[in-house]
């Protein structure tokens, strides 16, 4: 016989858990249900990232991808990449542009692109300049016409402020260049330059010669420079430029051993004179420049040649290879190419390169100057340098060194 008390006690247990199992099959149907909502939130949130991204990507590919512009019929098309923006080369643009404005009127199209100093800056611009099918490019300075010549052997090139256009390439002779590349190099009157150097110096040798390691041409001017001073016996010591943030350094240390410093066409330092400025006053260095704009940007003396000039002969060479070389160009001014050919005109493979040695000459800084205690000696004329307070500081009188500057037959060049 069952115990009444026991079995009543089972019962009520029993009752008890079948009241209590669906309130636990509830609440992990609840959490079952939760956790699957986060899950499923956190999918969510990561394909919503997922295609913010590739949305980003696509979007950065869009902006990436260069249109070139429409050009105009009936007009010619004129690519310029200028390597940097600095005095020498801005000069040079503005003489180019005034030239093909004075040849062409309205007919011709300029397009000036500025680089940051670097091949890599122009490789990039140059990729552009050329998908834009330009009747004709402008390279000026070193780095700009060796992207120029690596992206097209088609188009017709004119250098313009490249001091040494074989080791910038395209180009296997100065008389005859022999592809699509001819222009105007910025080579100054070396000899001129070096007799000034050594005066500057006292005749006693003891000049750093600064440069940009991976600036094919001012690595060869510095190179004919060491090659003058040595043939006269003037010692010299070689600092190289390999990264842009050594230049400071690499100033102070010149300055601070030498008494005087060469800088060649540079357009690192050119674009960093005010290093140059600090370190030659902090010590007293004399600086001879080769650019002008150089000079008037903190630099003591120089003997340069005129980069507008220049620019306007590199504009002179534009219009022959226009007008004459491109078939553009003859069926616009009615020219027959059996006629070009006759007057042996517009060929680029042909055309020299040229130099404007002639526009060369001497001036110097009258507020360095001042500042070092050096006073003038030779032929040059003060510039008109801006101070601090914009007024231009009063010039002395001075004699251009032009004449003198351009005529040495001992200069060598390529």
């Amino acid at each position: 016989m069952k115990d009444p008390v026991n079995n009543l006690n089972g019962n009520s247990f029993r009752g008890r858990c079948r009241a209590v199992l669906p309130l636990l099959l509830a609440a992990v149907l609840i959490l079952s249900l939760a956790a699957c909502g986060k899950n499923s939130s956190k999918e969510e949130e990561a394909q919503q990232a997922a295609a913010e991204e590739q949305a980003a990507q696509e979007e950065e590919v869009k902006e990436e991808v260069y249109v070139p512009p429409v050009h105009e019929e009936g007009k010619l098309y004129v690519g310029v990449l200028q390597q940097a923006s600095h005095g020498a080369l801005n000069e040079t643009t503005e003489g180019l542009k005034d030239g093909l404005s004075d040849a062409f009127g309205e007919d011709v199209v300029v397009d000036v692109r500025v680089a940051d100093g670097t091949k890599a800056g122009c490789d990039k611009i140059m990729e552009q300049i050329v998908q834009d099918g330009d009747d004709l490019i402008v390279a000026e300075g070193s780095a700009a016409l060796s992207s120029a010549y690596e992206a097209t052997k088609d188009i017709p090139i004119v250098g313009a402020a490249v001091t040494d256009f074989i080791m910038a390439g395209g180009v296997s002779s100065v008389d005859e260049p022999g592809a699509n590349v001819t222009g105007v190099s910025d080579l100054p009157p070396m000899v001129t330059q070096k007799d000034a150097l050594a005066a500057l110096s006292g005749y006693e040798g003891g000049i750093g010669i600064v440069f940009t390691e991976g600036e094919t041409g001012s690595r060869f001017q510095s190179e004919l420079m060491e090659k003058y001073l040595d043939d006269d016996g003037l010692s010299w010591t070689e600092y190289r430029i390999s990264d842009v943030s050594q230049i400071s350094s690499t100033l102070e240390k010149a300055c601070s051993e030498c008494k005087v410093l060469y800088l060649p066409a540079d357009n690192i330092l050119a674009m960093n004179m005010a290093a140059v400025k600090e370190a030659s006053l902090k010590n007293g260095t004399k600086v001879f420049t080769s650019a002008k704009s150089m000079c008037e940007a903190g630099g003591l003396v120089t003997i340069s040649v005129d980069y507008y000039a220049l620019g306007k002969r590199a504009a002179e060479m534009t219009d022959e290879i226009l007008t004459y070389g491109t078939e553009k160009g003859r069926k616009k001014y009615d020219i027959s190419e059996e006629e070009a050919d006759e007057e042996d005109l517009g060929d680029p493979s042909d055309m020299s390169i040229d130099r404007v040695r002639d526009t060369a000459a001497g001036y110097y800084n009258p507020e360095i100057a001042e500042a070092i205690g050096w006073t003038p000696t030779g032929d040059y004329t003060a510039l008109e340098i801006e101070s601090e307070a914009g007024t231009e500081t009063e010039t002395g009188a001075g004699t251009e060194a032009g004449a003198e500057a351009g005529t040495d037959a001992g200069d060598a060049a390529r």
